[in-house]
């Protein structure tokens, strides 16, 4: 019997409910066969079966909430004889005796990267929370992993000695690839190689566990698998062509084994002869080739010198105008006679940088980039946006304002004037939330992409704990240590793109969102009043919404709201 408990589904909530059943009890699955429909706050999810076998109880029905770690289905091996009582065994007994029955058995169990709830196929390992060797409990931390959002923990499934790890920081582990191995090898009891030597029967078992890649042993059941990203992995890190390395995995999938043999003995090395080979010859055309000024080259193209046979007296081994007449004359023929060919390196080659051949490839974009690329992408394909552009006069703030903190308290109070604006909007269903709360999602640009932090109730703080809070999501940005809950539930966004540059853009709407308010440059200009002309400082702004949830009158509305509270003073 096993006991499945409801994972973390990436969400960070606590709980998810059940939508659909996708199989019944009595049925007969497979791994990583879709069973239950789960919804969470942000969307529908598939959970797939860990194990292959038998459905002996569902834990809930439609409508049903599962907390986070409460036992979703529980398992039995096809033909065992289930009784009531060990289909309602508590969990963590069953959990025990799963665990007590691998270490006892030595027998192995392989843990795949979930889908951590981006709809994303891989994640980074960032670092490693344990050690191989090291025993976990249900739910501990293993791992922190880089989805395209956010650094997410994954939490151990089971009760166990970790013995393996599938990828170190800097890896991307592809969802349902081989993450961690648990049981095995830790008390260095393994049942299987008791006919082996004891100083080859762990080394053995190590180097076994290495080629799962190819066949991934799950529980008691052996799942074919394709290459994965972690050989692949391990191919670039080592330098090995895969094209070059025969398999010995199952149907001759190339295994992590075969990799590193290739990588010790020196074969299947990838090429490098492009970069090995001496370029040389009349190529003039390449700056780096040799020293020389652009006159200098246009002279040696005009009189049909090759500057490799000219003699260098510039600075730094450069190549002169005077060197170049003398080789039209044959003056400083002295190295292009000596030289064996017109293929050899010339001194002031050799002085100055080497050859390079340069080769540019198509750059994968992940991470934070990526979910910005898929975010805009949704909101083009759902959202109907429209933009309203106006100009606020604050030349009444007092020196030294905080800028950023204004914007978000205008945003603040046009949100309580015209809560249409502060919404989520279901475009399928035809629903929207009104929301009570302001929850500002704070475009930040950074070197990884565009960060969304969220500074959560917005409307509950003052402007020093709104600069506050953005201040520390900052932090949490530079140190790679902002969380998935730092950047849900926000209901309307700032970006001041003003602060870089540009006076008037049209910001994206992320939905549900319905609006997105874009600050622009300050610029000084003459504005006409009744008491004449006076110089005043004007903030653009540029309000961006979903007309599918609001009408243009609630938006101008608000953009007025915000344009009355900026114009204050203080």
């Amino acid at each position: 019997m096993k006991q499945f408990n409801l994972p973390d589904l990436g969400e960070g909530l606590p709980d998810a409910e059940v939508v659909r059943w996708l199989v019944k009890e009595g049925d007969t699955v497979a791994v990583d066969q879709p069973m239950v429909e789960m919804e969470t706050a942000k969307a529908v999810v598939e959970v797939p079966s860990p194990y292959a076998g038998r459905i002996a109880k569902l834990h809930g029905q439609a409508g049903d909430v599962i907390d986070v770690g409460a036992v979703l289905v529980t398992f039995g091996e096809p033909g065992e004889a289930i009784t009531s009582e060990e289909v309602e065994a508590p969990a963590v007994e069953a959990e025990a005796a799963t665990s007590a029955n691998a270490s006892a058995n030595g027998a192995s169990e392989i843990f795949k990267l979930p889908d951590l709830g981006e709809g994303l196929p891989d994640a980074e390992v960032v670092r490693w929370l344990v050690k191989e060797g090291e025993t976990v409990t249900v739910d501990q931390p293993m791992v922190e992993m880089e989805t395209a959002k956010a650094v997410v923990e994954v939490p151990s499934p089971v009760a166990g000695v970790v013995s393996k790890f599938f990828g170190q920081a800097g890896d991307v582990i592809e969802v349902g690839a081989p993450l961690v191995e648990f049981g095995g090898t830790a008390d260095g009891s393994t049942n299987a190689s008791s006919d082996a030597t004891p100083a080859d029967s762990g080394e053995e078992k190590r180097a076994d566990s290495g080629t799962v890649v190819g066949a991934v042993e799950v529980g008691h059941n052996v799942v074919a698998e394709t290459s994965s990203a972690v050989v692949k992995a391990l191919a670039k890190k080592l330098k090995v062509d895969l094209a070059q390395v025969k398999g010995t995995g199952t149907n001759g999938q190339i295994t992590q084994k075969d990799v590193k043999a290739a990588a010790n003995s020196g074969q299947a090395q990838v090429s490098s002869s492009a970069s090995s080979e001496v370029v040389v010859g009349t190529e003039t055309s390449n700056p780096l080739t040799y020293k020389a000024s652009p006159a200098v080259r246009a002279l040696a193209k005009k009189l049909g010198v090759d500057l490799g046979s000219c003699a260098t007296s510039g600075r730094k081994g450069s190549i002169t105008r005077d060197d170049v007449e003398a080789a039209a004359k044959g003056g400083s023929a002295s190295f292009a006679a000596s030289a064996p060919s017109a293929t050899a390196m010339s001194p002031s080659q050799a002085a100055g940088l080497p050859p390079v051949n340069l080769e540019i490839k198509p750059e994968t974009v992940r991470g934070v980039r990526r979910a910005m690329a898929m975010g805009m992408a949704h909101s083009h394909a759902t959202v109907v946006p429209t933009t309203l552009v106006e100009d606020a006069d604050i030349s009444a703030w007092p020196k030294g304002t905080d800028s950023l903190a204004r914007y978000v308290r205008a945003l603040v109070t046009a949100a309580k004037q015209v809560p249409a604006l502060n919404a989520w909007f279901d475009g399928q269903n035809f629903e929207r939330i009104l929301h009570p709360n302001v929850n500002v999602g704070i475009a930040v640009d950074s070197g990884d992409g565009l960060y969304v932090p969220v500074v959560h109730n917005a409307d509950r703080m003052d402007m020093t704990g709104v600069r506050a809070s953005v201040q520390e999501l900052r932090q949490k940005i530079e140190s790679k240590a902002l969380k998935q809950e730092d950047q849900q539930n926000g209901t309307i966004t700032l970006s001041n793109f003003g602060s870089i540059a540009g006076r008037y853009g049209t910001p994206v709407v992320s939905p549900p969102q319905v609006a997105i308010l874009g600050t622009g440059r300050f610029r000084n200009e003459l504005k006409l009043t009744d008491k004449g002309i006076n110089n005043a400082k004007m903030l653009p702004l540029s309000l961006t919404f979903d007309h599918r949830a609001c009408t243009g009158g609630e938006a101008a509305r608000f953009l007025a709201a915000v344009i009355e509270d900026l114009q204050k003073a203080h």
